[in-house]
């Protein structure tokens, strides 16, 4: 069965499969067409038949399993946006004065924008406050 046929029998996300295909936890095969499958009998060996169904043995594992991948790619998803934020840090640090306030102005609206979930258009931005306005000389 294709990745995404697997995540449905499994209840695992189509991701969290190809992660345990690329990390060796779950074996896949490639069929005549090159795509990657999954055999079933990989699925039911890995423990993931039966996506927590109340009487499936081994459901309560299942939904275990799923908590664990999604936090596992939450984790994976913060350590990416903490080295985006770490290089805009570098940035800030190593840029001229006119360009550290242009890109500090750009920081405080991506993470106002983070914290309300909605980023106005950059034409309705204009100045920060605590930032001076900026020619456009």
């Amino acid at each position: 069965m294709t990745i995404a046929q697997a995540a449905v029998e499994s209840g695992l996300s189509a991701k969290a499969i190809a992660r345990r295909i690329e990390r060796g936890t779950l074996r896949a095969v490639h069929d005549e067409q090159g795509r990657r499958v999954v055999p079933r009998t990989e699925l039911d060996r890995a423990g993931l038949l039966g996506s927590g169904e109340e009487g499936h043995p081994g459901g309560e594992l299942v939904l275990w399993r799923d908590l664990y991948e999604r936090e596992r790619e939450e984790r994976e998803d913060l350590a990416a946006r903490e080295r985006e934020l770490r290089d805009q840090l570098v940035a800030i640090a190593n840029a001229g004065p006119i360009r550290a306030l242009r890109l500090r102005r750009q920081a405080r609206q991506q993470l106002a924008a983070a914290v309300d979930d909605t980023s106005p258009p950059a034409s309705e931005t204009a100045v920060v406050e605590g930032d001076a306005p900026l020619s456009s000389t």
